[in-house]
């Protein structure tokens, strides 16, 4: 092959797998820590008033990232949809198997304001539950998931991304 029509591509991200730290505290019965209600919080908006459409947006993203994790899509197919960082952790969470035979159970959704989406997502794995949380964010016109975080293996959480206090 001749050299000058090679062409060159970015080697992929790697990340070492996530080790624990340290062990996580067993509490049983009445010794489990309760934090008290200081202020109690206005009751959470109703999530049928939610936009249908952002709503479908929102499950349709959810159930792309649980894809990239199980192996049944390619991370690259929501390069415009994920952020960088978090694209890199689930391309790191794919290649390390952590998402095999993963399954998504149900998704509810709720917007703080109207230039971001929650969601909370209930994972199976087995008989196994696991948890996923993804904000979803309006930047220059487009939605972009911001935020993840990942609950797959009991003592471990994965997170990428960072919020902007200041609204996008």
């Amino acid at each position: 092959m001749d050299p000058t029509l090679a062409l060159c591509r970015a080697a992929p991200a790697s990340r070492p797998p996530a080790v624990p730290l340290r062990e996580p505290q067993q509490f049983t019965g009445a010794e489990q820590p309760v934090l008290p209600w200081t202020v109690v919080p206005d009751a959470a908006a109703d999530e049928a008033a939610l936009d249908p459409e952002r709503r479908q947006l929102a499950t349709s993203l959810t159930a792309a990232v649980v894809e990239v994790l199980s192996g049944q899509r390619s991370a690259t197919q929501l390069e415009l949809w994920v952020e960088a960082e978090l694209l890199d952790l689930l391309e790191h969470l794919h290649r390390a198997r952590d998402g095999d035979g993963l399954r998504l159970r149900s998704v509810r959704v709720q917007a703080p304001h109207d230039a971001a989406l929650e969601v909370s997502a209930h994972l199976r794995r087995g008989n196994a539950s696991r948890a996923a949380a993804l904000r979803i964010s309006r930047r220059r016109g487009r939605w972009v998931v911001t935020q993840l975080v990942l609950a797959l293996d009991p003592p471990v959480v994965h997170r990428a991304g960072w919020i902007n206090p200041l609204g996008d």
